[in-house]
């Protein structure tokens, strides 16, 4: 899988998609603080990053991933790395929050167009 290919893979999954300091691309988590994401590994395979504050909300989330498909790669006490399959990949950004809302384009347009009227009409 290239780097364009995980980017179409993002845009036709509704996944939130940029690149990273190095460049390289990923699909963040929409969750404040997190550090969850996606990312590009090269391969078939999509990679994920998780992390939590405690060593006991890593591991309720490390069977989450676990139970969805997800392969330990690196495991910590309150992060690790994973790798996972296409397919798995959808279920586990759903539980990362990797998926943006479902809208259509013509309702986010009408909501920039409101938006952008009352910034500029206060």
């Amino acid at each position: 899988m290239t780097k364009n290919d995980f980017k179409e893979y993002c845009e036709e999954n509704n996944l939130r998609y940029k690149k990273d300091a190095c460049g390289d691309p990923i699909s963040p988590s929409r969750r404040g603080s997190k550090n969850d994401q996606l990312y590009w590994t090269g391969t078939d395979q999509i990679g994920i990053y998780a992390e939590r504050e405690t060593k006991k909300k890593f591991t309720f989330l490390k069977k989450k991933l676990l139970e969805a498909g997800a392969q330990p790669n690196q495991d910590g006490d309150t992060d690790g790395t994973f790798m996972a399959s296409k397919s798995d990949a959808l279920a586990i950004a759903k539980i990362l929050g990797c998926v943006k809302n479902r809208m259509s384009q013509e309702t986010r347009d009408k909501m920039s167009t409101l938006l952008k009227e009352r910034w500029y009409n206060d």
